[in-house]
């Protein structure tokens, strides 16, 4: 069983398929014939690729993904429906002996863009090979670079993760110039909307509650804007049942939101279970937010090891050290980074006053001049590629 991707093969002078399927000589039927089209077979796999094949299948460059639904075409339409959510610029087909109008609406709904009949017949693949030929050069005429994901995450509950995310998102937004977003995944009991003000008509809810419409256009629908310029899709509003979240329904939705903001902001809560790991995988970068207690240290070292994993490279994880107060450090900075492996990036202030005064009446703490909106104004220059400016005048911010 072949699992090798070959980056970028054929990206200037054909397109590129992998081909998925268990049985042998149907996917040597396919090979065939899109080697008959100059479409080069850079990959084909066996067997359904679990997550970790995923993840390389649709980073791994190709333009086409055949996908042969008679195996288990169950768990082949769940594949379709990953592989679309993750890559939307890939082209999926399906190739099925079976031609039942109830399959052809559930590959539409999955994704397919081309059905493939068994057995296939000669000249079959014309048409579909120049229809994802045409929607290749027009993705990449209209291809433009995506947007950065930045996720804020507490190591316990109570860390101050929603405050820092909210002010930090319109610091952002100020500094940046560009459209942000702030994305509240906290399912149960989220607050951003309360913390800069706002009463969104809808939340995050309706865009997991409704998959198959999920567009830029309905994803739009759902936003509220803030005074600022700030752009936030909200936690539900009411204590409830969670809402289900279906496989690949919340890579979708962030996927959409990158390509629509320049920036997207997230408050991740600690209620999406191993759907969360989907947005640490596309962050970009992930605000890791602590205060110096033992218990709170001992979550972050399993939250870093659980989104780092076994991989090697810079780590994309800063560690955020919230309401910080020299007088009461009882655990010395050098000691909180070898417990962590990792440095730590940045220290907020402690400022009660502040950030009650802020929730009590509504008004974002990034508005003012605070010590802790001063802090993340550095962080907000860091994020958009600016140079610090603690040169300028004392600031917090960055360690040193």
């Amino acid at each position: 069983m072949k699992t090798e991707y070959a980056n970028g093969v054929g990206r200037m002078d054909s397109l590129s398929v992998v081909l998925i399927g268990p049985d042998d000589g149907r996917r040597g039927t396919l090979a065939q014939a899109f080697l008959e089209q100059q479409v080069t077979v850079s990959g084909e796999l066996g067997s359904y690729p679990n997550f970790s094949h995923l993840v390389k299948l649709t980073e791994s460059g190709c333009d086409v993904v055949v996908v042969d639904l008679d195996g288990d075409v169950d768990v082949a339409l769940d594949l379709v429906e990953n592989i679309c959510s993750r890559n939307a610029a890939l082209t999926v087909m399906v190739y099925s002996s079976s031609r039942e109008p109830e399959l052809l609406v559930r590959c539409m709904r999955a994704g397919a863009r081309e059905l493939l009949s068994a057995p296939l017949k000669p000249g079959a693949l014309v048409d579909a090979v120049v229809r994802a030929s045409a929607r290749r050069l027009e993705l990449e005429r209209q291809k433009k670079t995506t947007g950065k994901v930045l996720v804020f995450r507490g190591a316990k509950g109570g860390s101050g993760a929603t405050m820092l995310a909210s002010n930090f998102a319109i610091k952002l937004k100020k500094e940046s110039g560009q459209d942000v977003v702030l994305v509240d995944l906290n399912l149960e009991l989220g607050d951003s909307a309360v913390v800069l003000g706002l009463k969104p008509a809808f939340s995050v809810d309706d865009a997991l509650r409704n998959p198959d419409r999920l567009d830029e256009d309905f994803v739009s629908s759902l936003l509220a804007e803030h005074e600022s310029g700030l752009w936030i899709l909200a936690a539900p509003d009411r204590y409830g049942e969670l809402p289900e979240i279906q496989n690949g329904v919340l890579g979708k939705l962030m996927y959409i939101l990158r390509d629509r903001f320049s920036y997207v902001v997230v408050d991740a809560g600690p209620s999406l279970g191993q759907s969360g790991d989907a947005v640490f995988e596309m962050a970009d970068l992930i605000y890791l937010i602590m205060q110096v207690d033992i218990s709170t240290l001992r979550n972050a070292q399993r939250l870093i090891a659980h989104i780092q994993g076994p991989a090697d490279g810079p780590s994309k994880i800063d560690l955020v050290l919230n309401r910080y107060d020299p007088r009461k450090v009882e655990i010395e900075e050098s000691q909180i980074a070898k417990a962590l492996a990792l440095p730590l990036k940045w220290k907020i202030p402690n400022d009660f006053a502040g950030v009650q005064r802020s929730l009590d009446t509504g008004t974002a703490l990034a508005s003012g001049n605070s010590p802790v909106a001063q802090a993340l104004h550095e962080m907000a220059l860091a994020a958009c590629g600016k140079p610090s400016e603690n040169g300028k005048k004392k600031r917090w911010g960055l360690f040193g």
